[in-house]
């Protein structure tokens, strides 16, 4: 798995998969940036896309993990 990009765009943390978690309420409100993750290659099954949410003291508030690329 490796990250494929930090963002701090609040719209971007709010679009619906697959440009964006779909994380709703209170914790894309509370986001202050986002790490997209993604597997690789040498990852055990599936592709996926994971999102993170994090606040702004560097605590994870959310996860949402889709399928593919």
């Amino acid at each position: 798995m490796y990250l494929i990009e930090r963002v701090s765009d609040k719209r971007a943390m709010q679009q619906r998969p697959p440009f964006g978690p779909a994380v709703l309420g209170a914790a894309a409100g509370r986001a202050d940036r986002m790490e997209v993750w993604g597997s690789s290659f040498d990852d055990n099954g599936p592709d996926f896309c994971e999102f993170r949410l994090f606040d702004a003291q560097g605590n994870l508030i959310a996860v949402n993990r889709v399928a593919g690329y």
